[in-house]
């Protein structure tokens, strides 16, 4: 796993010259990679992933901000990260009964301190590193896939709770990796509730699922998003950093509604 700077100096080497880092529930690597982003003479805007539920099912939603921290957000983030510590530790105990047991506390408790979010891929390489699989992949196909032996259901905010939230912190909100998640019929109700756009844009959105989407930010008068969805070496996505981003004509409207939705939020300031 890379950290903000290391990532920012990655993404620029691959030739990006805009980007936002959207860690899963958590802000604490904007600085790091703002300020990298500033001596390498790039565009940054902060930005995040929040993991929203519905039906038991996740919904990813990506936020974009002009301030590097929204203060409303954070109390929020602290109960999203609380609630991912939880379900590892319910995971491993799981894993346990099952017979592979691994030991979560030490990637937990660094976690905790940095205020990063505990997420699947550190169970995933703690059962690597204890013998029980041979890589990562297999770790989530064999015990904490969805659906799978390990694997505990999320709990969280719905989508639309979610957007507003962004909404209310000065940011715009897109659906992430929408053609992924197969969640359609999500996208009239999060538009009224202030949905700003959809992540067309994607190393796992064809052509045609691009144009699919590009056809319903039209109909529901959305903006559109996109990026690599990088995820470090050992990510089935590892090669996707710079190969996969946003054109500058579409990034333009985008921009256009996160300055006007900071505007009506702060005033201005």
């Amino acid at each position: 796993m890379l950290d903000p700077a290391a990532l920012v100096e990655r993404a620029n080497a691959a030739g990006v010259r805009t980007l936002s880092v959207t860690d899963h529930d958590t802000m604490a690597g904007v600085p790091a990679a703002a300020e990298a982003a500033a001596r390498l003479g790039m565009e940054f805007l902060p930005g995040i992933e929040i993991t929203a539920v519905l039906e038991r099912r996740d919904v990813h939603l990506l936020g974009y901000f002009l301030d590097p921290a929204p203060a409303e957000l954070q109390s929020f983030l602290r109960t999203q990260r609380e609630i991912r510590v939880v379900r590892a530790r319910r995971m491993a105990e799981l894993l346990g009964e099952l017979g592979a047991p691994i030991d979560v506390e030490p990637a937990i408790a660094t976690a905790v301190e940095n205020e990063r979010s505990v997420a699947r891929p550190m169970l995933a390489r703690a059962l690597v590193d204890a013998g029980h699989v041979p890589n990562v992949k297999e770790a989530f196909e064999r015990w904490i896939g969805d659906g799978r032996p390990a694997h505990v259901p999320r709990e969280g905010s719905s989508p639309a709770e979610v957007v507003r939230l962004v909404s209310r912190a000065g940011g715009v909100s897109a659906i992430a990796h929408p053609g992924l998640s197969n969640r359609d019929a999500l996208i009239p109700s999060l538009a009224k509730a202030g949905l700003a756009a959809l992540e067309v844009y994607h190393p796992e959105h064809s052509a045609s699922v691009q144009a699919h989407y590009r056809k319903l930010s039209l109909q529901h008068e959305l903006a559109v998003s996109g990026g690599s969805d990088f995820h470090g070496d050992d990510h089935r996505r590892a090669a996707s950093l710079g190969s996969v981003g946003l054109p500058r004509d579409a990034f333009m409207p985008l921009l256009q509604r996160l300055v006007l939705a900071h505007s009506v939020v702060h005033g201005g300031e």
